[in-house]
């Protein structure tokens, strides 16, 4: 007989796929499957589980068990909340007013929890945690039968320093998740990539005179990936990348917003905008071209690795970077040069290289200074252009390069295991169960 712990989720409907859904009539992609569920399933499917079983089953199938309402919430709170900028909106209907009536019923008898997942979003806003709790109180729900999954890493420090300042005792279940690692995961194997430290050190040694000093790719023009190309161009360092960006017709408009208080306050001179010319912009990285694809998530999921081993530092410009964001993102595009065994600098929020440890990812230093991981937004562009100027100040960049291979080794070997490891968040979503329901 098993001595597994089954874990159990509810769906309300099958759609045409055969894939059991919650709020799938409301026919909008503001509400999807659960990604994190979805690495679950992952999991499961690569290792036979001795401790845990999931299943899923209809609500309609009447028995009596606990269980978990899965619902995977895209973009910002704007769209699954009855808020908008901070402002109640009353034509709006928030996630809790699709919920079956069934499903209220459970949440407010501790029977079920709400598994609310924004793991493919790091957004966040200041509002928030407040709604959370007004909208339980509401519903007379005990705001812990909600677990929210977001891909803010910060997302646990900022909830815990916020219930603490309001006195908040019964709290949520505040996880951080990176569901999107999953989906490089998938790619590398689907497309059977074989990354090994010997082949690229030896290609690197090789064609040293004819790599690139770092590669840049940027699909959308947010406004960090503008200021940090302003930042190469300032820094003399536009024509030693590998950079891609966006035509100027698709952000030019922002540009002349562009106040000299605004780029002062991010380190740049008033001349700056006079040195973005057509020369300069748009680019088109070079390598993996023919990986080419129209659809979104084509350019989400794909690995550019013969782009890796034409550079010798991938700058990664993360999706989230300003303080006023109140988040620490860390998607798809940190974990692609991991997967390909090339070092990286990010620019995104304060403290993401803290939070990439935490996950049990290693970082560069002393290898690339570091240092702007901790700096404030405007100081965070400066010090990671002077880190590139170290890099490329280094005549022999083979030995560099062989001099990380321990990290590189390792933080692909943590990659790897993403199918056949829990996440954090997985873990945290069993422990939370059974200590919820007292199984």
């Amino acid at each position: 007989m098993s001595n597994k712990k089954t874990i159990t989720f509810k769906f309300t409907t099958v759609n045409e796929m055969g894939r059991m859904e919650n709020l799938a009539e409301l026919n909008t992609d503001h509400y999807r499957f659960s990604q994190v569920v979805d690495h679950m399933i992952y999991h499961h499917q690569a290792v036979n589980d001795p401790d845990n079983a999931i299943v899923f089953e209809l609500l309609s199938n009447e028995n009596d068990i606990n269980y978990i309402i899965p619902i995977a919430v895209a973009y910002h709170p704007n769209d699954w909340t009855n808020i908008v900028d901070g402002v109640t909106n009353a034509e709006k209907s928030s996630v809790f007013e699709y919920l079956n009536s069934k499903y209220i019923s459970d949440l407010q008898n501790k029977k079920a929890m709400l598994l609310l997942d924004q793991s493919v979003e790091g957004y966040n806003t200041v509002w928030l945690w407040e709604w959370f709790h007004a909208t339980c109180k509401k519903y007379k729900i005990d705001p812990s039968a909600i677990i929210y999954l977001t891909g803010d890493q910060s997302c646990s420090d900022n909830y815990a320093a916020w219930c603490d300042q309001n006195n908040v005792v019964s709290r949520l279940n505040v996880c951080p998740a990176t569901s999107l690692g999953m989906y490089i995961h998938i790619h590398y194997n689907t497309f059977k990539l074989k990354i090994d430290f010997n082949e690229i050190l030896e290609y690197k040694r090789l064609n040293s005179n004819n790599i690139y000093l770092y590669d840049c790719i940027n699909k959308r023009p947010r406004p960090q990936r503008i200021l940090n190309l302003l930042h190469l161009i300032n820094a003399g360092l536009i024509d030693f990348g590998n950079i891609s960006m966006a035509p100027q017709s698709e952000w030019g408009a922002w540009v002349n917003l562009c106040s000299p208080y605004y780029l002062e306050k991010y380190n740049l001179p008033s001349n700056i905008l006079s040195k973005l010319t057509e020369s300069s912009t748009p680019r088109i990285a070079f390598h993996n071209n023919t990986a080419d694809t129209s659809h979104y998530y084509g350019f989400v999921e794909r690995i550019l690795d013969d782009m890796y081993k034409n550079s010798w530092v991938s700058l990664v410009v993360e999706s989230t970077y300003f303080a006023y964001e109140h988040s620490t993102f860390i998607s798809e595009k940190t974990f692609k040069p991991i997967a390909c065994m090339q070092p990286f600098i990010i620019i995104g929020s304060k403290n993401t290289l803290k939070y990439l440890r935490k996950l049990g990812y290693k970082t560069f230093s002393p290898f690339i200074d570091e240092s702007y991981d901790d700096l404030e937004d405007g100081d965070r562009f400066i010090a990671v252009m002077n880190a590139i100027k170290k890099i490329q100040a280094i005549e022999d960049k083979a030995a560099w390069y062989e001099s990380m291979r321990d990290i590189l080794e390792h933080n692909h070997k943590l990659f790897l295991s993403i199918q056949t490891r829990k996440s954090q968040e997985h873990e945290a979503i069993i422990k939370y169960y059974f200590d919820y329901f007292k199984e």
